[in-house]
């Protein structure tokens, strides 16, 4: 009987060995799925180009409803995430600089802007209905100052959109900028008559049609100035003319 009980004690514990084994190995089979699986979809999530641009998008919002708020730093904090999951993302680029400048920092706003104007040309250069593309690129060219460049983005988009206020209102600021007073006029009057009560055209446009008058009086005042010059000089040499002494006569059959 002894005998009998130390057998059936070994077998009761060979028994709990093996059960322990069998539960590690499927503990540790289990959590190595779960690893497995967790990483898969992580994976997958990164790899998938259009949920990175969604979550580009998402952030590209948020940082514009901070900037709009005045909390500049946060704002580009959003738009440094944003291009980490879209590179290319040219409006992440120029808000990343619109944030940058509002914190003062020229250098990494001008580096933004620059980064914005290529990519914003590579898409307009890829779709050249893009309207929004072309706005997006003027304004890029206002921040660096360059307002010949601005302006002719403005008008494509102008042309490509013909009612967004907006477009017409940065335009005539360009032109505004570049002495171009009739061209302001025209594109001041375009975004009134799409939003009378933008009363930023409103102001606009009287200083547009005043510079215009300044050119008409500047030229006039030219015109006045050249043609009193003219009329001296003509007097000048009429005078100079009669006062002077006759030279001799030559005799037709003598030389001299």
């Amino acid at each position: 009987m002894a005998s009998s009980a130390i057998n059936s004690a070994t077998k009761f514990l060979v028994f709990i060995a093996l059960l322990s084994l069998f539960s590690w190995a499927g503990c540790r089979r289990s959590r190595t799925a779960n690893s497995n699986s967790s990483t898969s979809t992580t994976g997958s999530s990164a790899g998938d180009p259009e949920e990175a641009k969604r979550q580009a998008q998402s952030l590209i919002d948020q940082g514009k409803e901070l900037y709009k708020n005045d909390q500049d730093e946060q704002a580009v904090e959003a738009f440094k995430q944003a291009i980490t999951y879209d590179p290319n993302n040219a409006e992440a680029h120029l808000r990343l600089g619109m944030s940058y400048a509002a914190l003062d920092k020229k250098t990494e706003a001008e580096d933004e802007y620059k980064k914005a104007i290529e990519l914003f040309r590579k898409k307009t250069q890829s779709d050249q209905k893009d309207a929004d593309a072309y706005f997006y690129l003027g304004e890029a060219h206002t921040f660096l100052h360059q307002d010949e460049e601005a302006a002719r983005a403005y008008r494509q988009a102008t042309k490509l959109k013909g009612d967004d206020e907006e477009a017409f209102y940065q335009l005539g600021m360009a032109e505004t900028r570049l002495a171009n007073y009739p061209e302001a006029t025209a594109a001041f009057q375009k975004a009134l008559e799409i939003d009378p009560d933008d009363y930023r055209a409103s102001d606009a446009i009287e200083n547009a049609k005043e510079g215009t008058q300044r050119i008409r009086e500047g030229k006039k005042h030219a015109e006045d100035m050249l043609k009193k010059q003219a009329n001296a000089n003509g007097n000048l040499n009429m005078n100079s003319n009669s006062g002077a002494k006759p030279g001799p006569r030559r005799s037709p059959g003598k030389p001299w």
